[in-house]
This record gives C-alpha cells, sequence and structure tokens, in this order.
C-alpha cells in the first residue's frame, strides 16, 4: 500500500461546503428515489391519544424528513424519527435523495416542501445553497427543524437541534489529555478543508491543547474525500513522514476502519490511537477487541426523537426548546457494549420534561 501525502491544508477558518466539493467528497449512490412513509400508533394508549395529533384541518399530522439512512448516523436518526411519529400517532414518510449531492438533497427538500407536509426535518449544512428552498418553505407556511446544524438564521425554523461542535472538540482534547498524560502527536482526518463543523471541532481542539495541553501537537490535517483508499494512502504516508504520530482523529465516519487496518499492516497499531467518530458497527466491534481507541459518538437520537416532538408539541401550542444542544459522548473500551442507553438518557421522550 503506497500513497502521496496531500499537500492541502485545513484552513483556519471555515466556509459552507461548496456543491462541487460535496460532489466531490461523496460517493454518488444510484438507488431509487425512496418513500418510506409509516403511520405509526402508540400501544397501549386511550381512544382519544390512539388518534394522534391533528392539524387545523383534524388531519392527522404528517411529518416527513430527507436523510440519506444508508450512512450509520442518519439511519439512527431516522430510526428515532420514526419511534417518536409511532409515540405519538402521527404519519412519518422518510425521503431520501436519489444521489448522495447537495443538488439531490435541495431536490427532495423542495418537492417535500410543495408536497404539502406538515412539518420536515432537514440538514441545512450548506448556509447560501440551503437559503433559496428555506425561503420556499417560508412562503408557503411550512414549519421545518434543523437537525445536527445549527443554521445562522433560526427565523427559517421553528427548532434547531444541532451539535456544539466547539464543545465537541474541546472535550476531545480534555479526553485524549486524561488518557495520555497530556502527551501526544494527532494527526486529523477531515472530509475536505471547507467541512464547517469539522473545522470548528479541529480549531477548538487545537485551541483548547495550546491553552491547557502544550504536549499535545497537532503534527498535519488530511482529507479523505470520504473515500477508503484515499484515506488508507493517506494515513500510510503520513505515518512514514511523521514516525512520532501516535493518534489519528477522524472527523467523519466512514473510513475510520481503515486506520485500524493500515496501522495493523504498519504494525504499530499497538502504539496508536485511532479516534473515530459516530458509531459504524466496524469500528464499535473493533473498540471491543482493543484495536480502535474510541470514537465520539454524536446524539443522533436526541435530534431525532425531539425533532419530531418540537413539531408536536408546535402544533399543540406546548412550550418546547428552539434550541437544543444534542451532546456528544466518548465510547472507549469501558462502554463500547452498553452505551445505547447513555444515548437515550437525555432525550425527552413521550411524557418526560425536556432537560434544561
Amino acid at each position: 500500500m503506497s500513497g502521496i501525502l496531500p499537500g492541502k491544508r485545513a484552513s483556519k477558518e471555515g466556509g459552507a461546503m461548496s456543491s462541487t466539493n460535496w460532489k466531490r467528497t461523496l460517493l454518488v449512490v444510484a438507488a431509487l428515489f425512496t418513500i418510506v412513509s409509516i403511520a405509526g400508533f402508540a400501544t397501549g394508549q386511550t381512544s382519544t391519544e390512539t388518534k394522534g395529533v391533528v392539524n387545523a384541518k383534524g388531519q392527522i399530522l404528517s411529518v416527513a424528513a430527507v436523510d440519506f439512512p444508508q450512512f450509520q448516523p442518519y439511519k439512527v436518526r431516522t430510526e428515532s424519527e420514526k419511534k417518536a411519529c409511532d409515540d405519538y400517532g402521527i404519519k412519518y414518510t422518510l425521503l431520501q435523495p436519489q444521489q448522495v449531492t447537495l443538488e439531490g438533497y435541495l431536490e427532495t427538500l423542495t418537492n417535500a416542501i410543495n408536497q404539502n407536509f406538515d412539518a420536515i426535518l432537514c440538514e441545512p449544512w450548506d448556509y447560501t445553497a440551503f437559503k433559496p428552498v428555506l425561503e420556499l418553505a417560508k412562503k408557503k407556511g411550512v414549519p421545518l427543524v434543523a437537525v445536527h446544524q445549527k443554521y445562522p438564521d433560526a427565523s427559517y425554523f421553528i427548532s434547531m437541534l444541532y451539535i456544539d461542535n466547539a464543545g465537541y472538540g474541546g472535550s476531545a482534547a480534555d479526553a485524549l489529555a486524561k488518557a495520555t498524560g497530556g502527551k501526544a502527536n494527532v494527526l486529523f482526518m477531515m472530509t475536505q478543508a471547507d467541512i464547517p463543523n469539522q473545522v470548528i471541532i479541529r480549531n477548538t481542539f487545537m485551541d483548547t491543547c495550546k491553552a491547557k495541553y502544550p504536549n499535545i501537537k497537532v503534527v498535519d490535517t488530511l482529507f479523505t474525500n470520504v473515500n477508503t483508499v484515499t484515506a488508507a494512502s493517506a494515513l500510510e504516508a503520513a505515518i512514514k513522514a511523521y514516525p512520532q504520530i501516535d493518534t489519528a482523529i477522524w472527523l467523519e465516519g466512514a473510513t475510520v476502519g481503515v486506520g485500524v487496518d493500515v496501522a495493523k499492516e504498519m504494525g504499530v497499531l499497538s502504539k496508536f490511537r485511532v479516534i473515530g467518530v459516530d458509531d459504524p458497527p466496524d469500528v464499535i466491534a473493533s473498540i471491543g477487541k482493543g484495536e480502535a481507541w474510541g470514537t465520539f459518538v454524536q446524539n443522533f437520537w436526541k435530534q431525532g426523537y425531539e425533532g419530531v416532538r418540537n413539531i408536536v408539541d408546535y402544533y399543540t401550542k406546548q412550550p418546547f426548546p428552539k434550541e437544543t444542544d444534542c451532546g456528544v459522548v466518548l465510547v472507549d473500551k469501558s462502554n463500547w457494549n452498553n452505551y445505547l442507553p447513555t444515548m437515550w438518557a437525555p432525550v425527552a421522550i413521550k411524557g418526560k420534561a425536556y432537560s434544561k
């Protein structure tokens, strides 16, 4: 296995993801446009509750989500949305774009807005590209919930359930310092240099280390393009060029497993920490085997369930938080086989108060 160390570096500032980078970054999935519609009714309820929440026309609420469930974190989120809709007795429709591109997502979201769903959950990661579609939703009076991303203009959404990326970066630095005695040589593996949330995580990690852990050094930052071959080649070249690297932190979840494979092949796994993001099954299994060191799991369970609950509360005129930091949990050898209760613990399921 050989590769050339990319010369491109992550900038200190991050901008919105361009459609060109998005196309180049992610695999285009040639799947048929998928619509999964589920009308769920919670069990053990009275006849009034079983009817479900209704809109102004007296019809059962119909909620849609635009998402890519073929990827693990989004699968988690959509399953949590389905559970919430089942609990509240409302209809759920999952709209999966035909292609994993920015354009494909925006087209699907536009179609959803024009189908007159009662509310839609979406992830507005490109601030500029999403604006015209958000304007359309506002014009048509379709309530939107933003998940995972905190959009700069909150007026487009009835609520936003996001990850505090600065908090993520600081927590990652603290966790690594605790495990290493405050000494490590780190390589970051990002999707691209201009993915806003990844840039914030990396930069906050570096700022935290500079202020608190001067012996944790970021040696380099490389880009995977969410491609396993690219990731493997880049990592191998980096380890050869900088043999002092003892920790690789991934900020995209699709190629983390490659890190373990490369470290094994190069004979450095025993002294090399592979740190992932979210909970792909292969990474969780690798942690259980003592191979990958750990992974920072973003709470997509809370995003999905509470996003739907916010919609229900909006229609039933109940108070709900307009902004929610969903949080991140470190999964490592100590909790790899029992972390799911931790992810569900802060979720405000039906009948439980929102956390403050």
